[in-house]
């Protein structure tokens, strides 16, 4: 544990409890971290622009020393640079939307600012409540112009299976699909992830993965536990994603990150 310069989390289902929440603990630890000279950063599928805003709700601002958004896409250092990697082609977006016409749910992403689906659903309408952004209906065909972020499949967690099974057999090179949240699969650059984020971040303060601690929940955390020296995963979190797991936190809602930190880390 000495080894390690950055600790580093997911938010949703990790640092947060179930109502979106930082706990006391969790801010405590955080604000711990820095006065032992500990580097913390977050690492969410959030997109930059609907992160930055909360960092002051949640008294945390001062304390972020980067954001790692978008699953990986986007790398934001606190009073530096932003780095931006591979997006995928709008072309590319075409051929997910013909190859996955038959999947149940509803394909949506940011784009310009907004969010932009095929229909007005429950995931669309608290999305734009949760991030304060506009929700608009449109012919993703006809609507997307240039390059995206990131391709979205809002769905029932009941046919999630069917959908992961789906992109297993298509295993089509051009780009990685993963179920970021029991709702939600997402389509991104074959070459970005939140790992790959990460490295980006310590090659820019001159340390490598071996100085990290990654606290993850979900399938777009598994590169980062498995890349980084030490990935914890909540208690609450995927089975599979847990059998990687160096070690278990207890549940996101019982203030699982900052327990275990405490618990391992002198701080």
């Amino acid at each position: 544990m000495n080894s390690i310069k950055l600790i580093i989390s997911d938010l949703d289902g990790t640092l947060l409890d179930k109502q979106g929440q930082l706990s006391d603990i969790n801010r405590e630890v955080i604000i711990k971290l820095k006065n032992n000279n500990i580097q913390f950063g977050l690492a969410t599928g959030r997109p930059y622009f609907s992160i930055e805003p909360f960092l002051e709700l949640w008294g945390i601002k001062e304390y972020v020393d980067v954001i790692i958004a978008n699953n990986g896409l986007e790398v934001a250092v606190k009073s530096g640079p932003k780095f931006i990697s591979n997006s995928i082609s709008k072309e590319l977006v075409f051929d997910i939307l013909d190859q996955y016409k038959e999947m149940p749910g509803n394909f949506c992403l940011y784009y310009e600012g907004k969010l932009v689906g095929q229909k007005l659903d429950d995931f669309m309408n608290r999305v734009s409540k949760k991030n304060n952004i506009v929700a608009h209906v449109e012919d993703l065909y006809t609507y997307i112009k240039h390059d995206v972020e990131k391709l979205l499949l809002a769905c029932d967690p009941n046919d999630m299976k069917t959908i992961e099974e789906f992109c297993q057999q298509k295993n089509d090179p051009r780009y990685r699909g993963f179920r970021s949240q029991e709702h939600l699969f997402e389509f991104m650059d074959i070459h970005v992830n939140k790992c790959a984020g990460i490295q980006t971040y310590c090659e820019y303060s001159h340390f490598t993965l071996e100085n990290v601690m990654a606290f993850g929940d979900n399938l777009n955390d598994l590169e980062m536990i498995e890349g980084c020296h030490i990935g914890v995963v909540m208690d609450n979190g995927d089975e599979f994603l847990k059998s990687k797991a160096d070690y278990i936190a207890i549940d996101h809602n019982e203030s699982g990150f900052g327990k275990f930190i405490l618990n391992y880390i002198e701080i």
